[in-house]
């Protein structure tokens, strides 16, 4: 049996010229965006035309946030487009999340935001019928939900979860899925919330993102058998696997905003015979936009970094600028003016900062010489976050762990977990996503298992109940460098520092605490 060839699309954000595309208000909105706005008709069209012309699929899933926020006219025109496409002969599967509906929506007019109409969430499911309700085996449309049969006994699990995965959903799946084990079908599954992260900083500052009970829910899907789920939300172009108690694989194949960096096109190719799923990106080339002469994947990443840029400056400068940008990448306003005292100078650091000071702090840790970091020696630090930021969005290939600015990164990280030992501190209760800073912050630069663009990945046996498998394990990347033995003389030198400081440490600490109280009290209470 040839193998099944699926396209996934994710995010597309499509963003109606009716909603404007100019004047302050607007440009105050892109100020905070890491994908498209206007322009957006463009790319997705670009996008359309690159999936009518390959022949090698005629199968297209879409997994969520079709519009930029619900807006009508958004909807309309967006649905006009995959009826073209539609025409062209593609089989078209959408599911639709949380910016996908609101009652009042927002219109740009010059310096001024006016309301224009959205759609509700329950109009969506009829409104997208023509793109998988109508050809389900099963659905639920009190879910927004729905089962199809796709080709070589394999089921397409549709499940909408922007509300969560309720009660009478979770049965209602976990019968679709012992009907498809018991009929020999291979199940792919997509929703649209991240069940496993592309981070663990991720996990930790989006929490409220994630699909609901996540850490429950993707062992479940997998001893239910959904060993593949396709998620978007978190523009993010990456790929995880768990392992449920009992051994059942469970993979999360997150894809980028087809509209922002690196504007994703996933392939996945499932071949149930060699028990292999091969997933492939293509990315858009071009578009029919201004991009001041850069390819397409150029200018979105020139726009996310400008972003990124931006909202590092302004937390170290102006905290109602970074809380309005911080939006943009799932920080909560609230958590950045509770905190604003503390992260404006740390920032404020951050932002002049060379590498040079890092690399003396982290010379025997890293093993590093002055020969090694003749040639970043005065680069900025920010631009590295930046990168490490960008990394995590375009979920390009892992930075070189030989790399001068990459170990001292670790090492770094390897004398705050130092510190912390020494404080008795445990990082894992406190933040409950990763046991120490390196298996926090270190993904950011280096990811691990899977090549987020083109990778194999095998397919696992099922294990019934009662049944128990090992499951494979992982090498830690990081063991080149080791760890940092520096924390009791720091904490030494920290607390006689301290001591002789105490009342200047004491009357700073109780001033920005005030000063951040009276500053940003009512922002904070929301």
């Amino acid at each position: 049996m040839a193998p099944l060839k699926i396209t996934v699309i994710t995010d597309t954000h499509y963003y109606s010229p009716e909603t404007g595309t100019e004047g302050k208000a607007y440009e105050a909105a892109l100020m905070r965006s890491q994908k498209l706005l206007g322009g957006s008709r463009e790319v997705l069209q670009a996008a359309f035309d690159k999936i009518a012309a390959d022949d090698t699929s005629d199968i297209l899933l879409i997994a969520g946030d079709v519009t930029n926020d619900g807006e009508k006219c958004a909807h309309e025109e967006f649905r006009e487009m995959l009826r073209a496409l539609k025409a062209k002969g593609k089989q078209i599967f959408v599911i639709t999340a949380t910016h996908d509906y609101k009652e009042k929506c927002k219109k740009y007019v010059g310096d001024n935001i006016d309301e224009m109409p959205g759609l509700l969430r329950e109009e969506l499911y009829d409104f997208y019928a023509e793109f998988g309700p109508e050809q389900a085996v099963s659905s639920k449309p009190e879910y927004m939900s729905y089962v199809v049969q796709l080709p070589n006994n394999i089921r397409l699990f549709a499940l909408n979860d922007d509300r969560g995965i309720e009660d009478g959903m979770y049965e209602w799946v976990k019968e679709q899925a012992e009907d498809a084990r018991k009929n020999g079908q291979f199940i792919v599954a997509m929703t649209h919330h991240p069940i496993i992260p592309p981070s663990p900083m991720y996990e930790l500052i989006g929490k409220g993102d994630m699909h609901r009970h996540y850490k429950d829910r993707r062992k479940e899907y997998a001893d239910m058998g959904i060993q593949f789920m396709l998620t978007g939300h978190t523009h993010t172009h990456n790929i995880g696997r768990i392992f449920s108690d009992r051994g059942n694989a469970f993979y999360a194949i997150s894809t980028g905003s087809t509209c922002g960096y690196p504007a994703p096109i996933r392939k996945i190719e499932i071949d149930t015979d060699s028990k292999t799923v091969n997933v492939s990106t293509e990315t858009i080339d071009e578009a029919d936009i201004d991009t001041n002469g850069l390819t397409l994947k150029e200018h979105l990443k020139k726009q996310l970094i400008g972003v990124i840029s931006d909202m590092i400056k302004a937390a170290g400068s102006d905290i109602d600028t970074f809380a309005y940008m911080a939006v943009g990448i799932s920080i909560k306003p609230k958590l950045v003016y509770r905190f604003g005292w503390i992260i404006k100078p740390i920032f404020k650091f951050l932002n002049t900062v060379k590498f040079s000071t890092f690399a003396a702090w982290t010379k025997k840790e890293t093993g590093l010489n002055k020969n090694d970091i003749k040639s970043i020696k005065d680069d900025k630090v920010i631009d590295f976050i930046i990168s490490l930021v960008s990394n995590l969005f375009s979920g390009e290939n892992n930075m070189d762990l030989t790399d001068p600015k990459c170990r001292i990164y670790i090492g770094f990280l390897r004398i705050i977990d130092s510190i912390l030992s020494t404080l008795h501190i445990d990082l894992g209760k406190l933040i409950k996503v990763a046991p120490d800073a390196v298996s926090l912050l270190a993904p950011l630069a280096y990811k691990g298992e899977f090549d987020a663009y083109n990778t194999n990945l095998p397919i696992f046996d099922y294990v019934d109940e009662g049944s128990k498998r090992d499951a494979p394990k992982t090498e830690d990347p990081f063991t080149e460098i080791p760890k940092s033995k520096k924390g009791p003389a720091i904490i030494t030198t920290g607390v006689l520092s301290a001591v002789a400081l105490l009342p200047l440490i004491l009357l700073l600490l109780l001033f920005g605490f005030i000063n951040n109280q009276i500053t940003y009290g009512k922002k904070i209470k929301g």
